[in-house]
């Protein structure tokens, strides 16, 4: 086993298990992913190219899921970098699922790697600025919901979404769950900065350019676009 560890969570989606492959070069990987059999499918897959890796089944909207995904990664190695890839939902998911995996599942994710985090660590939230359209009259005060009352955030931008059209719901949940996203990201980089680490926010479609570049630090800002 290498002395570092890259824990990808959503490992058994393309973008995951891209990047889990890219880690695994230098790092043993922990692939994580709510669907037990795909992500058993993906290990099979890393293991036919012979490199570190296992696999631990977690659900991101589950804070004590996540903790202890984290706490397992962590005594394997230190860890050195985190994607989280995971907090997709399906083409038929209603507004509140796309709301509490995207949004729920990121919080989940990012308050757990902050928790093991070491020098160094990289998190990269793989799905924040993923293309979507934002909504300028949204009240951002719903976003301080977070910290204190996070399943009152997922019922404000749930019942947001819902406001206009139903066959616009999820799309709008979608727009609201990247704008919040982009602003809680850019609020824990502070956090991440102020212990070593580093946050990084892209597109999805960036994830695995990041990670064949092994997830360098930004030269100058932790949150990239």
């Amino acid at each position: 086993m290498t002395s570092s560890v890259a824990v990808v969570t959503g490992g058994a989606g393309a973008v995951g298990l891209a990047s889990a492959k890219l880690l695994a070069r230098d790092h043993h990987v922990v692939l994580s992913d709510g669907r037990g059999e795909r992500l058993s499918r993906a290990l099979d897959e890393l293991d036919s190219l012979g490199v570190s890796a296992e696999s631990i089944v977690a659900d991101v909207t589950d804070r004590g899921s996540v903790e202890a995904l984290m706490r397992a990664a962590r005594q394997a190695g230190p860890i050195a970098s985190v994607v989280h890839a995971g907090g997709g939902a399906t083409a038929d998911a209603s507004p509140e699922d796309i709301v509490r995996a995207r949004v729920l599942g990121t919080m989940n994710v990012t308050a757990a790697t902050l928790a093991v985090a070491g020098l160094g660590t990289t998190l990269v939230h793989a799905s924040a600025h993923s293309p979507a359209r934002v909504l300028p009259a949204l009240p951002r005060w719903v976003f301080r919901l977070a910290p204190t009352d996070p399943e009152g955030l997922v019922t404000a931008l749930t019942r947001l979404a819902s406001l206009g059209p139903a066959r616009r719901a999820p799309a709008v949940a979608h727009a609201l769950s990247t704008t919040f996203l982009q602003w809680y990201a850019d609020g824990m980089s502070v956090a991440f900065d102020a212990c070593g680490a580093r946050l990084r926010s892209t597109a999805a479609e960036s994830v695995v350019d990041l990670c064949r570049a092994d997830l360098a630090p930004a030269p100058s800002h932790s949150a990239v676009a």
